[in-house]
């Protein structure tokens, strides 16, 4: 029986690809449940756009989350329907629903008639909007990631260069319903659960509720990252040094300005807003 979408395209980029092997299985067990699929090497978010303009209703993404948020804002607030497979490559935001699955698992979910509306974030810095998929992060943690983007720095060596040079902060954080106005390390936005690799950051996130998760990690410099053993398990809330809101929106003003990343990549300095756009993003699980 061919697929209620239609064909499936299996979109594998040119980098962070899942293991060749898994996307032949996933191939496979497609075809064993009677899917049509046809692999598309994606180079960047115009691959993508080709093929929704050719009609396809159903891109999955094989890979990690690097090149899955390059693509994905071509279907946002569209009928299109988006998969994901990581097969091998990390994916914090495929974790969160479950998806870093093998493929026969994997083929079960796409061949289903099911979908989830999942929320997608808008933040604005210096006049220009990105789409937030996963998380964005103010302060040290997006120092981190800006050094993780030079291949020179390795993960340890990015943290303790990131903490060494860490400035005091002051931030003011004006919210729907909250506000802040203090010293503070960092500002962590989330709408999925998943960071940094499979750290589990934002336990009780929920990407199709309308609201942020709002975190304000305060205290020591050296918090964020010494937290990391217990983020493996979700376990490092509540803390006496990080508050943490449900937020529709947010707007984050920083004394000096701070770095702000979306998705660990950097998009520029403070201020800066965030917005969601609720259940605008059809999501295959």
């Amino acid at each position: 029986m061919a697929h209620p979408l239609g064909e499936v395209v299996l979109l594998v980029p040119s980098r962070d690809a899942a293991l060749p092997e898994n996307v032949a299985a996933l191939e496979a067990a497609l075809a064993a449940r009677d899917v049509a699929t046809r692999r598309v090497p994606l180079t960047g978010r115009t691959d993508a756009e080709r093929e929704i303009a050719g009609g396809a209703r159903l891109l999955v993404h094989c890979g990690g989350q690097a090149s899955l948020v390059q693509w994905l804002p071509a279907v946002v607030g569209t009928e299109v329907v988006a998969g994901v497979f990581p097969g091998g490559a990390a994916n914090d935001f495929a974790r969160t629903f479950g998806l870093d699955t093998n493929a026969e698992a994997a083929a079960i979910l796409l061949d289903s008639p099911r979908f989830l509306r999942v929320d997608v974030g808008v933040a604005t810095v210096g006049g220009r909007e990105t789409y937030v998929f996963n998380h964005a992060v103010v302060g040290l943690s997006a120092e981190v990631a800006k050094r993780l983007g030079r291949s020179r720095f390795g993960h340890l060596l990015a943290w303790y260069r990131a903490m060494a040079r860490h400035r005091r902060t002051r931030y003011d954080v004006d919210m729907t319903f909250a506000e802040y106005h203090a010293e503070a390390v960092e500002i962590r936005l989330s709408n999925a659960q998943y960071a940094h690799g499979g750290l589990h950051a934002a336990p009780t996130a929920l990407p199709d509720d309308g609201a942020w998760d709002v975190q304000v990690w305060a205290g020591s410099r050296t918090l964020p990252f010494s937290a990391q053993p217990k983020m493996l398990r979700g376990e490092h809330l509540p803390h006496d040094d990080v508050t943490q809101w449900r937020q529709k929106s947010a707007e984050v003003v920083a004394t000096p300005p701070a770095l702000v990343a979306v998705d660990d990549v950097v998009v520029g300095r403070t201020p800066a807003t965030f917005d969601l756009l609720p259940k605008a993003l059809r999501l295959k699980i």
